[in-house]
């Protein structure tokens, strides 16, 4: 059977599930230590947490989710300032998420692409949100725009997402690398923002 995991790189730090059984998400604020600092309307992320609620309390352990700031259309702030966004700038630990797709069977990857939404709906936007994102290790330089409630901009709809590379050797296990930063476009909390990841094998 094949599946999906999101993991993120935190507390000892190493790479390990991100929701814990259901028990945590993904979670972002405006402080890079304090996941209760709200973001302010209009400005991005400074922060990315595992929080056991919307957001709850601290899940991080003893190192903090790597935070991926927007500056803009192709830079990022790690927060050792801003940079060029590449993939050596961005290291592969320092991305928000990643997503490892699994299959008993060795297969190919196609069509694969990244998307934000509102939790129930795939092809709804994520609720109240500005977002981008982009995908390391494929030699991009530039984020992409995957949600945008104003202007109802986002899910899993062509334009509105990120396109993932093709994974043509054959595996069992295929790895996407990813940068996420968000802003909301409201004040209050965002709890109708999920992250999805859809994609062909063979």
């Amino acid at each position: 059977m094949a599946t999906f995991l999101w993991e993120v790189y935190s507390n000892t730090p190493s790479w390990h599930d991100s929701d814990d059984g259901g028990s945590t998400t993904v979670c972002f604020s405006g402080s890079a230590t304090d996941i209760t600092t709200p973001v302010t309307v209009g400005e991005w992320n400074s922060g990315t947490h595992l929080g056991n609620g919307d957001p709850g309390t601290d899940q991080c352990g003893t190192t903090h989710v790597p935070n991926v700031k927007y500056i803009n259309s192709t830079q990022f702030d790690n927060g050792s300032g801003t940079q060029d966004l590449n993939d050596t700038n961005l290291t592969a630990n320092e991305c928000t998420i990643r997503c490892k797709f699994s299959d008993p069977s060795s297969v190919q990857t196609s069509s694969a692409r990244f998307y934000t939404f509102n939790g129930s709906s795939a092809t709804a936007e994520a609720v109240g949100v500005h977002a981008y994102a982009f995908e390391r290790g494929v030699g991009a330089s530039a984020w992409t725009e995957v949600n945008d409630d104003s202007n109802d901009k986002g899910g899993d709809n062509t334009g509105e997402r990120l396109n993932l590379s093709d994974h043509g050797t054959p595996a069992t296990e295929h790895w996407f690398y990813l940068a996420i930063s968000a802003q909301p476009e409201s004040v209050g909390a965002k709890t109708q923002f999920d992250f999805g990841l859809a994609l062909t094998y063979s």
